[in-house]
């Protein structure tokens, strides 16, 4: 059974819930709009070959990133004009990533223009529902297109699924008409607003409830959802306004978003998974932490490992998390455990909507996996780099800084008469400093003020006189 929470004030924030566990989570901020999935008309500034990539200016700040590839053989010169998609946002310096295999959401379908194949989603596994599908829209699409059947389409009435067909042929026609009308760079179609893209591409029979906080947004979801047949008939909607307390905090959503900035995550069992990003990858690290389990090591391990698997599996639809991902799963002995483990995974990885490409355990136990990215993840979005340790995830202990404050004084010293010196430090530090003060003043025959600043980072100092 799955929710779907709907909570609307200065920003919109949608999370999905499973058996009432939190598995997504979205959010939309007004003045900083997601980009991905918007078609432009774009023009090459740049070919670089040995990069493998064309520089494509969209209209926005930084120039999007085109892969050649993408051109299937085609060549580009600068000054040429053409449709681009925006498949991933843009990272620190880096603009978003392009491409011109141009693809058209719906419900039920994915429209791919010029691509001229038809594929059904492999969560249709019946056979005959997939030829059923598969016959509708070939004998319906126009020479030279290609689609993709989505799930929502299982079961669903042939009038339906191609009236939505016909509605994505007609849209596209409007974005090429813009395209030979408008000048390059030009916004060719944009994305819906977020309630409509999460019910467009996560609306299902199994949700059984949409709650909001606005009477608004949910009339807009009634509205959205009756578009598409009987499916909304059993959904319940739901309007939050209780007193004193918040639509997520009423389903427990807040805490465990509170939770998605920590490195760690607590398992039920006692034991724990710790999450660290890096610029290429992401590490998980399995820990068995409080859990003792009973006689068997093996059977704590594989115990501590099942319930991990599962949790991962959350983490990486929750938190966003894109490209290689290392486990490094508690050792066990048993090649019939490992299995286990393997299969808990990929089970739990089923229900995830992105693609997910798992690999055996490694000769040292380490599990590798590659999840497709869909722009930054959502520690990006909530966070940002540490200003006191640039992102490196530590910074200098107190000795090691206390050391380098006394070499610089002395050397400070030496060039400067003053009988005062001001030390000004980040308050964390400055206790330390004024225990040491007057061995300081005794051994440099200085007076030396120990002054805090708030907004100096831990590891960063000032030397002045006085």
């Amino acid at each position: 059974m799955i929710s779907i929470l709907i909570s609307v004030d200065e920003e919109t924030r949608i999370a999905l819930l499973e058996e009432g566990y939190l598995v997504e989570f979205f959010l939309e901020r007004p003045w900083a709009k997601d980009i991905v999935g918007n078609i432009y008309k774009g023009k090459v500034e740049r070919v670089l070959p040995g990069m493998g990539a064309a520089f494509i200016d969209i209209g926005i700040e930084k120039n999007g990133f085109l892969p050649l590839k993408d051109l299937g053989g085609k060549s580009l010169r600068i000054g040429d004009e053409i449709v681009v998609q925006v498949s991933r946002e843009g990272r620190d310096l880096k603009g978003p990533r392009l491409t011109t295999k141009i693809t058209i959401p719906g419900h039920y379908l994915l429209i791919l223009p010029d691509w001229g194949k038809i594929g059904v989603s492999r969560r249709i596994t019946k056979p005959s529902e997939r030829k059923r599908l598969r016959k509708l829209i070939a004998d319906s699409l126009s020479s030279g297109f290609g689609a993709v059947v989505r799930t929502a389409a299982w079961g669903e009435e042939e009038e339906v699924i191609l009236e939505e067909l016909s509605e994505l042929l007609s849209l596209w026609s409007g974005i090429m008409e813009k395209f030979y009308s408008l000048p390059a760079p030009s916004l060719l179609y944009s994305e819906p607003p977020l309630i409509e893209r999460v019910l467009r591409d996560w609306f299902s029979p199994e949700v059984k409830d949409i709650c909001s906080d606005s009477l608004e947004a949910l009339e807009g979801a009634r509205k959205t959802i009756e578009k598409w047949s009987s499916s909304g008939s059993a959904v319940e909607f739901v309007y939050h306004d209780l007193p004193g307390i918040s639509l997520f905090e009423a389903y427990g959503v807040e805490k465990e978003l509170d939770m998605l900035l920590s490195r760690r995550v607590p398992l039920l069992c006692g034991g724990e998974i710790v999450i660290d990003r890096a610029e290429a990858l992401t590490v998980v690290d399995v820990n068995t932490s409080s859990f003792v389990g009973g006689k068997s090591f093996e059977k704590t391990a594989l115990r501590t490992n099942l319930e991990a698997a599962r949790e991962i599996a959350r983490q990486l639809r929750l938190r966003g998390i894109g490209g290689i991902v290392i486990i490094d799963f508690i050792d066990m002995k048993s090649e019939r455990n490992r299995e286990l483990v393997l299969k808990e995974l990929s089970s739990a990885l089923k229900r995830d909507k992105r693609d997910v490409e798992i690999c055996s355990f490694s000769p040292l136990g380490l599990l590798e996996l590659t999840r497709e990215r869909e722009g930054p993840d959502l520690v990006e979005k909530l966070g940002m780099t540490c200003p006191y340790c640039g992102g490196r995830g530590w910074v200098l202990n107190e000795e090691t800084l206390l050391m380098d404050i006394k070499r610089r004084l002395r050397k400070f010293l030496t060039s400067n008469t003053a009988e005062e010196i001001e030390i000004v430090v980040n308050p964390a530090i400055k206790r330390r400093l004024e225990e040491l003060r007057p061995e300081w003043e005794k051994a440099y025959h200085r007076k030396i003020r120990i002054v805090e600043d708030a907004h100096l980072p831990f590891e960063a100092f000032k030397l002045r006189a006085v």
